[in-house]
């Protein structure tokens, strides 16, 4: 296969040049290797660090290579190279996959299959004389007029596999990186062609040495073209900022919006058949992935109609959720305009419908409320003034009192409308870190409401354990359900029930009142889920309960008990922890004994 007639045609300058040009990519590599390690928190430094180590010690390798005299020291040698013939395009395939941001083919189990043909090869190579498969023979030949030897090597099949392979992942991570730098920014692209063209060139001295060899002994010209793959990777370090910052690329930048974003997002087939799905719909469906794909929309949301979407949003809500979606339908098309699928994308809306309302019922209580006791205020205030003026005392004290019982009205108002205030403060967020026992806040709720109203009784025919906590909103939610029981009933000595249980992770309390009922009236606009001018309520108390319910994630509704009264059944998610004793503590010294309750 080799000449000796072909070593002679290496003029003695060129191998002289080629000797110091491996040197030189020895350092330069090296160095390199140096400085990346230094940044080996950087995604793709400790890669890039591993390939300038491995093109150094091939490249020093082979330098002491061809200077060493002796057959055997050349052989150990050459066999010490391979572990750097056969680390480095591994290396700049994991550092192509790194700065691509292809983090799957750089997982501990992707580079340990990458790298197993070359483990494979490594072990044949020490091992070789049992079985001939990297070479089959090998002779040490003079060059430039005797002045060196360079080896003369018979090849065998596995080096072959080895060569291709070795070209298939240098060619992989070059592809990787013009992919990605393609629509990146000027800086990236200079970044990424800086890296290809200096990658390339030990691909081309390597070819070259190739298809020397067939015809004889060469100089392998791989080594010292690491000098300018090493040159490369410091202008890109230096120059390009390489290592610094890298490209995120556009398919992980719009799969990561995707992924991310607050609406849940459904990826259907034309006959809306799910295919995939972002991680808010995992949480707004509560399923797994696998459990949602392959059903229709229409099977996970009933409420879903595509006719109904094609016509432009709409609102739904879906079965057991206090929460409002807007949903939105795009088609995918292909290059022709044929739909090949759908995009379902589901808004949270709640928060906007809950202030849209909000602001409905401030509208109303302004427009109206406020109004009517202002000139209620107005006109019995006058007839205080007559009544004094006629001298009828008692007179002017009765309409005094009923000054008295609209200005305590409109104190009433403003308290409620303080309330509306920290409900929407809160935005939805709730403070678990705030949680405190629901029997403490009930009691807490019933003090607040006797100490207003003395002539009401409140009792209680169970109430949940100790460890049941929730967040303090609960407390405002009793308070006003027990002052609806209090305040609108005709008895003199009006009573209410409380009784609570726990089942299934909810709280479903129970505050029952032997007052005439809620008027459908009023009623009304809380089912409807919105007031209009004319359907509406008169006050803000049971806003304030089904508001309060929705930002606990739970529910409210009012029964009319066949004895006379309702029964407000407020349902909430709750936690189990254990009881605060210090909280425990200071609530019974501010209550005094249970009885006082």
């Amino acid at each position: 296969m080799a000449s000796a007639g072909a070593i002679s045609s290496h003029h003695i300058s060129f191998v002289a040049f080629a000797l110091g040009l491996t040197a030189v990519a020895a350092f330069v590599s090296l160095g390199v290797a140096a400085y990346a390690w230094r940044r080996r928190s950087t995604p793709g430094a400790v890669a890039l660090s591993v390939l300038s180590l491995a093109s150094g010690w091939w490249s020093f390798g082979y330098f002491v290579e061809l200077v060493a005299t002796d057959l055997s020291t050349k052989l150990l040698v050459a066999n010490l190279e391979w572990a750097g013939v056969l680390a480095a395009p591994v290396a700049w395939f994991v550092f192509a996959s790194n700065y691509s941001g292809r983090d799957r083919y750089t997982s501990t189990p992707s580079v340990l299959a990458a790298s197993f043909l070359p483990m494979v090869a490594f072990v044949a190579v020490w091992t070789n004389p049992a079985h001939h498969l990297m070479w089959t023979s090998v002779t040490a030949e003079p060059a430039a007029n005797g002045n060196i030897t360079i080896l003369q090597t018979e090849w065998g099949p596995l080096y072959w596999v080895m060569l291709g392979y070795g070209y298939l992942l240098w060619l992989a991570g070059a592809t990787i990186l013009v992919r990605t730098a393609f629509d990146m920014p000027t800086i990236y692209r200079l970044q990424a062609v800086t890296l290809v063209v200096g990658a390339l060139m030990p691909i081309l001295g390597n070819f070259a040495t190739t298809l020397l060899e067939l015809e004889g002994a060469s100089f392998d010209m791989t080594p010292a073209s690491f000098t300018f793959a090493g040159l490369a990777c410091a202008v890109a370090l230096n120059r390009y900022g390489l290592l610094e910052s890298r490209p995120v690329p556009r398919w992980m930048a719009r799969d990561r919006v995707v992924q991310t974003m607050a609406d849940a997002m459904l990826v259907t087939d034309t006959k809306w058949r799910v295919t995939d799905l972002n991680e808010a719909a995992q949480t707004v469906f509560e399923h797994h992935v696998e459990r949602l794909k392959g059903r229709t929309v229409g099977d996970i949301v009933p409420e879903f109609s595509p006719l109904r979407a094609e016509r432009g949003p709409q609102t739904i809500s879906f079965d057991n959720s206090q929460r409002y979606y807007e949903l939105f339908t795009s088609d995918f098309t292909d290059t022709q305009g044929r739909t090949i699928g759908h995009a379902v994308i589901f808004r949270d809306v709640t928060d906007k419908r809950h202030n849209l309302q909000q602001l409905e019922v401030m509208n109303r209580v302004l427009r109206h409320n406020l109004r009517t006791e202002a000139n209620l205020l107005d006109g019995y205030t006058g007839l205080v003034f007559d009544d004094l003026e006629e001298g009828d005392i008692d007179a002017a004290r009765s309409h005094a009192d009923v000054v008295r019982s609209h200005a305590n009205i409109l104190v009433n108002i403003s308290e409620k409308a303080r309330k509306l205030g920290e409900l929407r403060d809160a935005d939805g967020e709730v403070d678990e870190a705030r949680n405190s026992p629901a029997t403490i806040q009930i009691q807490n709720a019933a003090a607040t409401v006797e100490s207003d109203y003395p002539e009401a009784t409140i009792r209680f025919d169970s109430l949940p354990s100790g460890d049941v906590v929730c967040p303090p909103l609960f407390e405002s939610i009793v308070v006003e359900l027990i002052e609806n029981g209090v305040e609108h009933t005709d008895a003199a000595d009006p009573v209410v029930t409380i009784s609570g249980s726990v089942e299934n992770g909810t709280l479903e309390l129970h505050v029952v009142d032997d007052g005439p009922g809620i008027a459908q009236s009023e009623l009304a606009a809380i089912e409807a889920d919105g007031e209009t001018p004319l359907r509406h309520g008169s006050g803000l108390g049971l806003w304030l309960v089904t508001w309060g319910a929705d930002q606990l994630r739970g529910d409210v509704s009012f029964e009319r008990r066949p004895e006379g009264g309702t029964d407000a059944v407020v349902r909430i998610p709750i936690r189990r922890n254990r009881v605060d004793e210090t909280v425990s503590d200071a609530t019974h010294e501010k209550n005094g004994p249970d009885e006082a309750v």
